[in-house]
């Protein structure tokens, strides 16, 4: 995969850029747990971090396919490091209330779906088919690599410096990552897309509904999520309760990120196809049931139980992405694949939001509930997703 030409580039360009956005996440929710004192504050910061940016995902998507996928990534790493810079610039300053953090994260997540998408979708274009699953497999480890150094960083540097240094370092990855992403040639494109960009956004949209495996994914994946989303604003919740600080936060997080790169590995180099059904919703079971380690009164537990989610979690996005890839139209894969992770991780922020009010009944609800959903959300791929499926025609999706 290193000889393809623009791959190494990608990959570099990728990690740096995953690893500040881990950081901005992770840093974000420890922000404003100690600069707002508040989970809900925190909570519906991450929501607003993520879900406007998912709302644009169709158009994201039709802009992909229509003019590229290099000029649009650099896009939203400058907006994202311009954002970074600015709500350090007033925190440092004082003048940072809750609505101006709010309303700098809804703004720099506009563009977020347009990096997402376009690595994820750069992947699959600059690779023959043969090296998909080793492709997602690496694609994957960067995620686990990122979510070891993204969390590490951001916590060692909150409890050295102050949470400002967390998101400042985030900046700088972006921009880095940016200069590393111009190295990538622009893949060929694989379709005419009209200048209606907005008519192109709802066939993207049309073309995910209609496809059976893409929908259910969409369900299963961000009924799953939302637990997730839970638990990314519980578990410093719970760690500070048990007397942990932001090192041991990012430092918990991280081993996740370490397990997931040998659970990545090992299923990458194992044949999903045919399989990749079974294999998610066995591994989101795993992950869910993980997560209720978070009721033991004890760090050590937590750690391994985080560190065991993450490694599910690594581990079932390699026949996830592969079975999208070979059940979606190449000519769709920037409209197709930008609607479907949007849908995918929406769970994400609105467990986020769900975080605040959820906790406040109790830290043992919100963690039965997070676990449920997770368990539910694989049960839903492993039931309705199709066992075999054709690619549908472009006509289908119009």
């Amino acid at each position: 995969m290193l000889r393809v030409p623009g791959f190494r580039q990608l990959l570099i360009s990728s990690l740096l850029t995953r690893t500040a956005s881990q950081m901005w996440t992770v840093g974000l929710v420890l922000f404003a747990l100690q600069r707002y004192h508040s989970p809900s504050v925190a909570g519906v910061s991450l929501f607003l971090l993520i879900f406007p940016g998912l709302l644009l995902s169709p158009i994201a998507g039709a802009l992909l396919d229509r003019h590229g996928r290099k000029r649009l990534m650099t896009l939203d790493f400058t907006v994202a490091a311009v954002c970074l810079t600015v709500i350090v610039a007033l925190s440092l300053a004082n003048r940072l209330p809750v609505w101006g953090l709010d309303a700098l994260l809804a703004g720099g997540s506009l563009t977020s779906t347009l990096s997402i998408a376009g690595a994820r979708s750069f992947f699959p274009l600059i690779l023959p088919t043969d090296l998909w699953d080793r492709g997602n497999a690496a694609d994957s480890v960067l995620y686990g690599v990122s979510s070891i150094a993204g969390p590490g960083l951001a916590g060692a540097l909150i409890a050295l410096v102050g949470s400002e240094a967390a998101l400042a370092g985030a900046a700088i990855g972006f921009v880095i990552g940016a200069i590393a992403l111009q190295g990538v040639a622009e893949p060929a494109h694989t379709g005419e897309v009209s200048s209606r960009i907005f008519h192109e956004a709802w066939r993207g949209l049309c073309y995910v509904v209609s496809n059976r495996t893409l929908r259910w994914i969409a369900v299963g994946f961000s009924t799953l999520n939302v637990g997730w989303g839970i638990i990314v604003v519980a578990l410093p919740v719970v760690v500070f309760h048990l007397h942990g600080n932001a090192a041991v936060v990012g430092s918990i997080l991280a081993l996740a990120g370490a397990a997931g790169i040998p659970a990545a590995l090992l299923v990458g180099r194992l044949r999903s196809e045919g399989h990749e059904r079974e294999a998610v919703s066995l591994l989101g079971g795993v992950m869910g049931l993980a997560m209720l380690t978070l009721l033991v009164p004890s760090l050590a537990p937590i750690a391994v139980g985080i560190a065991i989610a993450g490694g599910a979690d690594a581990a079932s996005s390699v026949p996830a992405f592969s079975l999208r890839q070979r059940r979606t139209a190449r000519a769709w894969f920037g409209r197709a694949f930008a609607v479907s992770m949007a849908l995918n991780f929406s769970g994400v922020p609105v467990g986020s939001a769900l975080a605040g009010p959820v906790l406040g009944i109790s830290s043992t609800f919100a963690i039965l509930f997070a676990a449920a959903l997770t368990v539910a959300g694989s049960a839903v791929i492993q039931l309705k997703v199709p066992a075999r499926g054709a690619v549908p025609a472009e006509a289908n999706a119009t």
